[in-house]
């Protein structure tokens, strides 16, 4: 496909997906997807323990799904990289990028010389004594993580053309006012901010936009394969087992202890994201949060959106992030591709980011 097909590569605490999206079209087309699973263990809250079999397992993707191209924009988050939003005098980017080190040295709780930072400058104000300022996000990733992320691409034989915050990625899918459709029927952000919510295995993202412009983020260890371990230790079982009690649940016909097990972890993974939008709301500057949506394997548990909502009284809905694309030749069923949906998210957020 040439440049313009573009490729976002998603490495999970219990799968790697990968999506190929068109983005020269208007809307792009995602044009390839896939996803394998991991060995037990070999990723673990977001962080790669092992490289060899985690890069083993990527490489075996590109086998089974045909992808050609070996450059990927890769997604990281973790409990290792450091999102922050703050405010300074005005300067010029190319400025604020080569001083960026010294400026910001003093807020975070690791040695810059340790890190690899990044910003996106937000917007430009002025305060109260009258003097320009600029708020900006500031992104610390701990240098020797972002290493073991690339020498696992090396294994595989993949080059990282750039490495996103999943966070971000997730804005390009599901934060997009022209694009997003809900299960309302009503397309776009309403008034005020919104949070996006991505339960993963192993990792919660949660981001908190106006109308596509980031205001809040927050990366928490926890998520459906919680519930899993769980299951797996109380009832004495496997994590494959465990896993499919917890799918089954949906449908009934689980043993009572079962169902409890999930209920009450799932209520302390609803509890930690209802904890970070009350962090986020009490902040002065903060916007009232208006809507919640889902999206990620764990917001697959049954009645997952409804909880939530009763929980932190906000209107929660699933996203759809095939929304934002144009759906190429797939091979998916409709039913497979329903599926897939909650998992695609993050790899076509990633890809997505080529067009800006």
């Amino acid at each position: 496909m040439g440049r313009s097909g573009v490729i976002g590569l998603d490495i999970g605490s219990s799968a790697v997906r990968a999506a190929e999206v068109d983005v020269k079209k208007n809307p792009p087309v995602l044009t390839t997807f896939g996803q394998i699973m991991l060995p037990p263990g070999a990723v673990a809250d977001g962080e790669i323990i092992e490289e060899e079999a985690v890069g083993a397992t990527i490489a075996d993707l590109w086998r089974r799904v045909g992808f050609k191209s070996k450059k990927v924009i890769v997604g990281v988050a973790n409990q290792r990289v450091i999102v922050r939003q703050i405010e300074m005098p005005h300067m010029e980017e190319a400025d604020l990028q080569s001083s960026l080190a010294f400026q910001v040295q003093e807020q975070l709780p690791i040695p810059v010389d340790e890190a690899i930072l990044d910003f996106q400058i937000l917007e430009e104000f002025t305060n109260t004594d009258n003097e320009r300022m600029i708020r900006l996000l500031l992104v610390a990733a701990q240098r020797d993580m972002i290493e073991s992320l690339l020498r696992t691409l090396d294994h595989a034989r993949l080059d990282a053309t750039v490495v996103d915050l999943v966070p971000l990625a997730l804005l390009r899918t599901l934060g997009d006012a022209n694009t997003t459709m809900f299960e309302s029927g009503f397309a776009g952000t309403a008034d005020g901010a919104e949070a996006i919510v991505d339960i993963g295995a192993g990792v919660t993202n949660i981001v908190v936009h106006e109308n596509g412009t980031p205001r809040f983020v927050r990366i928490l260890v926890s998520g459906g394969q919680h519930v899993t371990d769980a299951l797996a230790t109380a009832l004495q079982t496997t994590s494959e087992e465990a896993e499919m009690l917890k799918r089954q649940a949906a449908f009934g016909g689980v043993p009572d202890e079962a169902k409890r097990i999930i209920e009450d972890r799932t209520n302390s993974v609803l509890e930690e994201v209802r904890g970070s939008l009350d962090y986020y709301s009490a902040q002065p500057e903060s916007t009232g949060l208006t809507r919640v949506v889902l999206t990620g394997g764990g917001s697959c548990i049954e009645d997952l959106a409804p909880r939530l909502a009763s929980a932190t009284g906000i209107a929660t809905e699933y996203g759809h992030p095939l929304a934002s694309v144009r759906l190429g030749a797939l091979g998916l069923t409709p039913e497979q591709l329903a599926e897939a949906e909650p998992l695609i998210s993050v790899p076509v957020g990633l890809a997505l980011g080529e067009r800006q």
